[in-house]
């Protein structure tokens, strides 16, 4: 596999909608020693947010889609 096929697999990992059942969430990127500082991130109003540094989206998740 080269390169770029790795870069687009790690892009399409951290690019993931996350469900969580809380209002804040933390995020390191996943990654260990090649993510990021670990971020702490509230939820808005539309019950999302996405990381800064990774894109990652945290959406929160209700009884119906759990």
């Amino acid at each position: 596999m080269s390169n770029q096929e790795n870069m687009s697999e790690a892009t399409a990992e951290d690019m993931a909608v996350i469900p969580t059942s809380q209002n804040r969430v933390s995020c390191n990127g996943g990654g260990g020693t090649l993510g990021h500082p670990l971020v702490w991130l509230t939820l808005g109003t539309d019950d999302k947010v996405v990381c800064p540094y990774c894109s990652r989206t945290f959406v929160k998740s209700t009884a119906e889609n759990s």
